[in-house]
C-alpha cells in the first residue's frame, strides 16, 4: 500500500468553497489533531485521505475528543507549503459518534443476580 503524502485526492475540492468532511480522531501531536479516514461527509466508500494533521483549534477543543470519536466539520482545501493539499479553517465541528467504551474487564457468568442476598 502506498501512502499519499501530498493528499492529492483533496485536489478536486480546492475550489475556494467550504466542504463538509468527516473523520476519525486519532490523537494529538503538539498543537495538531491527527484525523484518520477523512471523507466528504455523507459519502460512502473509501476515504479520500488516510491521515491528516489539522490545527487543534477551539472548534475541536470544545468537543473533548477521545481516540476513535468520529467528527464532522467544514473546511476549505488549500495547497500547503510542500505543494500538497490540506484542510484549512475548520469550523462547525460536531461529534457524530463517540468512541467505543473501554471494556471494564468484568466477566459475568450466569443470571443469578441476587446471589449475595441468599
Amino acid at each position: 500500500m502506498s501512502v499519499d503524502i501530498y493528499n492529492e485526492k483533496l485536489e478536486p475540492y480546492d475550489d475556494g468553497k467550504r466542504h463538509k468532511f468527516s473523520g476519525t480522531f486519532d490523537r494529538l501531536n503538539d498543537r495538531l489533531a491527527i484525523f484518520k479516514d477523512l471523507r466528504i461527509a455523507g459519502a460512502s466508500g473509501n476515504p479520500i485521505v488516510k491521515q491528516l494533521a489539522l490545527h487543534y483549534l477551539k472548534t475541536f477543543k470544545d468537543l473533548d475528543l477521545k481516540r476513535g470519536d468520529v467528527v464532522e466539520f467544514e473546511g476549505m482545501v488549500e495547497k500547503d507549503s510542500n505543494n500538497g493539499f490540506t484542510i484549512e479553517r475548520p469550523t462547525q465541528a460536531e461529534k457524530i459518534r463517540s468512541a467505543a467504551a473501554d471494556d471494564a474487564k468484568v466477566d459475568v457468568v450466569g443470571d443469578d443476580w441476587n446471589w449475595f442476598e441468599n
